[in-house]
């Protein structure tokens, strides 16, 4: 009698607890505050707060909230003075939209490998990949576990080049104490409505660098170009006048977040520690539970870092297990109701196709302009942990919300299952 699920045995989550794994979350606190906006007399008032809250949370002299993440990384390049020909380096374990904005401000990415327990940049190989045409670092902290920072800033400190966080992931993540975003010259925040605090749509900018921020409100918020106190930046809030008042000018991008999202993130800021803390609870209680099982790792978690857990990748080893694919213990797992996919972290960005284009932006730009030193070859052999990793990781479903400790349980118990009973798989193959 088959025992495995996949093979008509039953179940071993019993029953699937939908609200454990709802996001984003939103309460009568949120709809209070959206109504509250709609009758005020200052409807862009809430920005405001939200920018006020923020800085307070995380201890900086500037918040500017944007439209979405993607401009927010966009404003930082250009803050620290990234253009045409500058190399920025980051990691190509990573979205797109990390990676896109370097080449909008023409600049060339160059790519370091990631370190294959944390999967965040790999300071010895950032060292080796640093030129006199370094611009910038772009260190992204991956699903929610802080990058090394230590060593990342000592390494950018010694050369004096700026470093932006990417903190999309892990909004509350801490390094030895320190909250991400803080620790290099900008951080960069996404609120889009998967992220662990949420506008549905939106992104926040925090500095303690006055020049930073000016340069950042120049680029796409004209509105607050007559509050800026550089001398140059006074002189061109002379130039145009408008209808309403407004004295200023900036470069052609309009990047405000829109109010009603500022006033759903500041709400969700608020509970941002006690619902990071629920998901920490709730995946800690996993990691327990599956370290006994050779064939599959969990993620690993740094001691000295506060996780954040946006996405929760753990790894098979199919070698451990009889040569079973990965896609088939995954479906095995799926069978016994466990929420998992087989495909875990992001793809190559060294490897994708956009990266060949001769010509993206018209007339031969990036890779042809007069300021670039010669195009980068991107391709195969190049980051062999980043190229590889992927055959490991597939991802299990974070459980965001408060549930009820069997399903934890049940959880565990199928992943024990499914490795128990392996045998069944072999006939499936």
């Amino acid at each position: 009698m088959a025992r495995l699920a996949i093979r008509g045995g039953p179940k071993a989550v019993e029953k699937d607890y939908p609200e454990a794994f709802k996001w984003p979350v939103f309460g009568e606190e949120e709809k209070r505050a959206v109504l509250e906006v709609l009758g005020s007399d200052d409807i862009y008032g809430v920005i405001r707060e939200f920018e006020r809250d923020a800085a307070k949370y995380f201890g900086v002299r500037y918040v500017l909230a944007q439209n979405n993440g993607t401009s927010t990384i966009h404003a930082a390049l250009f803050a620290v003075g990234v253009g045409p020909g500058d190399e920025v380096i980051t990691t190509s374990h990573g979205w797109l939209l990390q990676i896109m904005p370097i080449l909008a401000c023409r600049a060339v990415p160059v790519f370091v490998d990631i370190d294959p327990k944390t999967l965040t940049m790999d300071p010895e190989d950032l060292r080796r990949k640093i030129t006199d045409r370094t611009k910038a670092i772009l260190v992204l902290h991956a699903y929610g576990h802080p990058a090394d920072m230590d060593p990342i800033m000592e390494i950018a400190e010694e050369r004096g080049i700026p470093v932006i966080e990417d903190c999309s992931h892990a909004h509350g993540a801490e390094y030895k104490g320190r909250k991400v975003g803080t620790i290099g010259d900008i951080g960069c925040f996404s609120l889009q409505a998967g992220k662990l605090m949420t506008g549905i749509e939106g992104g926040m900018l925090i500095t303690n660098n006055e020049e930073y921020y000016e340069r950042a409100v120049l680029l796409g918020h004209y509105e607050r170009v007559p509050e800026l106190r550089s001398e140059f930046y006074r002189r061109l809030r002379e130039d145009v006048v408008g209808i309403y008042g407004f004295t200023g000018a900036c470069l052609g991008f309009k990047y405000r977040i829109h109010p009603l999202a500022a006033a759903l993130a500041r709400v969700q800021l608020r509970h941002l520690d006690e619902r990071n803390e629920i998901r920490r609870r709730n995946m800690d209680y996993i990691t327990k539970g599956l370290q006994d099982l050779e064939a599959v790792e969990p993620p690993y978690v740094a001691p000295h870092v506060k996780m954040a857990w946006l996405i929760y990748l753990p790894r098979y080893y199919r070698e451990r297990l009889k040569g079973i694919p990965k896609s088939l213990f995954v479906r095995a797992l799926r069978a016994e109701g466990v929420r998992v996919a087989e495909e875990g972290g992001y793809r190559p960005f060294h490897l994708a196709r956009i990266l060949q284009l001769d010509d993206m932006y018209g007339k031969g730009c990036p890779w042809s302009c007069p300021h670039v030193r010669g195009r980068p070859k991107y391709g195969p052999g190049q980051l062999p942990v980043t190229e590889r990793i992927n055959e490991l990781l597939f991802r299990l479903e974070v459980v965001k919300n408060e549930c009820p400790r069997e399903l934890l349980d049940q959880y565990i118990e199928a992943f024990h299952k499914v490795v128990r009973y392996s045998d069944e798989l072999l006939e499936l193959m």
